[in-house]
């Protein structure tokens, strides 16, 4: 009896640690959208050339206030933390940890299981279960390292 307690709780944390590396990695991509884009501005692009087209004498014309969304100070220190954990990724997580680390960014980007499937040239499911085994094998190294990300996990 104690021995199947102990057992459901190491599943259970194993459970939780999943859902943390799933949650800051979703977290990362949304944050991700929010980055402003690297701009050249010496070099005028179309939008920029209708943003200053417009008079105000012309008929129709209001000022549309621009919607400007930044990312929050959280969301930026998951992103950075994402990317240490994508980092941990290793020849001993996966065979090949480029290929890895494409299919866990590309997941927390709600790419769906077909589409990545295309794009690595597998069966949807192949690549799912290939995801679930560098989720797990990542997990149990964040495990044995978890005082490097203690400050997130507790």
């Amino acid at each position: 009896m104690k021995m199947q307690k102990s057992l459901e709780r190491l599943i259970e944390e194993q459970i939780k640690l999943q859902a943390y590396v799933v949650e800051i990695l979703d977290d990362a991509a949304y944050a991700e959208r929010f980055i402003s884009a690297p701009n050249n501005k010496r070099s005028p692009s179309m939008y920029k050339i209708l943003d200053y087209c417009y008079d105000k004498k012309d008929m129709g014309y209001y000022e549309k206030p621009k919607l400007v969304l930044r990312a929050t100070p959280r969301q930026m220190t998951r992103y950075g933390l994402a990317l240490d954990i994508l980092l941990e990724i290793d020849n001993k997580v996966s065979d090949n940890p480029r290929e890895a680390r494409k299919i866990l960014w590309l997941r927390a980007n709600r790419f769906q299981w077909t589409k990545l499937g295309k794009m690595f040239g597998y069966h949807r499911t192949t690549v799912k279960r290939m995801y679930e085994t560098i989720l797990d094998k990542l997990c149990n190294k964040l495990k044995n390292n978890l005082y490097i990300y203690d400050k997130i996990f507790n």
